[in-house]
């Protein structure tokens, strides 16, 4: 069976895990970026379209009305004015005024929409390229009801948009080498310390018992674990002590002995003797 291969090195898999950790943090963070600036540009567009559709109250009157359709271009405000259209009929017949913007860009849906969806609710025309927004809804100016008809592209909403994502799409990737980085050079100096250690540790031999492995920081993980082995090898160094002094009491205790009895051999080997008499 195989085994799945790590990296060898502690500070690479730190930092491939803080890249991965800061990866999923990113990556949520952004998309809630976009869910909410979504959401608040969708709203802003649907309170503006609310807006353009009380602006026809406030301005018209019926003669005001009449006025406009007795013109020849039966068009309302100006070319700043929003797309507006104003429906009603009266005696049979179907008039229809409208603002410059709404004559520039007819919505073909719109006529359908005033005759069966008056409801005051804002529908999204997808179809559109860009695709618009429009409400219709039912108001009365004097004695004739009209229908009106406000719209607007969402077409800067989604340039917006689209730049916001473009900007997470290549400023994520940015954000997570940037973390790697900061968080390899992190790693590196955290396991600085282990190094040091490490290195120390390679000089100690039994000869070199007095050597100690450095201590940066007593109050912290490394530290505390470097106080250890420190205090483990003062216990192997008096233990070697110890060993020592026994070797050379022993030593000491058996060499007089050992040299009685070397010398009584070597006398005892200096002249011919029998069997017997060795």
């Amino acid at each position: 069976m195989t085994t799945q291969k790590r990296p060898r090195s502690i500070r690479i898999r730190l930092t491939l895990t803080y890249v991965v950790a800061m990866l999923v943090v990113l990556t949520v963070y952004a998309g809630v970026v976009y869910i909410s600036v979504r959401g608040s540009l969708s709203q802003t567009l649907d309170r503006q379209l609310r807006d353009d559709f009380m602006w026809p109250e406030g301005m018209m009157t019926e003669e005001k009305l009449r006025e406009l359709l007795r013109s020849e271009n039966k068009q309302i405000g100006g070319e700043g004015s929003p797309w507006l259209q104003v429906w009603w009929r009266e005696n049979g017949e179907e008039h229809l005024l409208g603002t410059y913007e709404a004559k520039s860009n007819p919505i073909p849906e719109a006529a359908q929409l005033a005759r069966d969806a008056a409801d005051g609710k804002i529908r999204t025309l997808s179809e559109m390229i860009p695709p618009y927004r429009i409400l219709t809804g039912k108001t009365k100016v004097g004695s004739i009801s009209l229908v009106i008809q406000v719209a607007k592209t969402e077409g800067p909403m989604r340039k917006y948009l689209r730049d916001l994502l473009l900007v997470l799409l290549f400023g994520l990737p940015l954000a997570v080498a940037i973390a790697g980085l900061g968080g390899y050079s992190l790693a590196r100096r955290a396991l600085a310390p282990v190094d040091r250690m490490a290195e120390q540790a390679r000089l100690i031999t039994a000869e070199r018992l007095k050597e100690r492995l450095p201590v940066d920081n007593p109050r912290d993980e490394l530290g505390r674990l470097a106080t250890v082995f420190n205090e483990t090898l003062m216990r192997l160094e008096s233990s070697f002590e110890h060993m020592r002094r026994f070797t050379a009491d022993a030593s000491h205790e058996l060499r007089t002995p050992l040299t009685a009895m070397r010398s009584v051999g070597e006398i005892g080997l200096r002249g011919k003797r029998d069997s017997a008499a060795y």
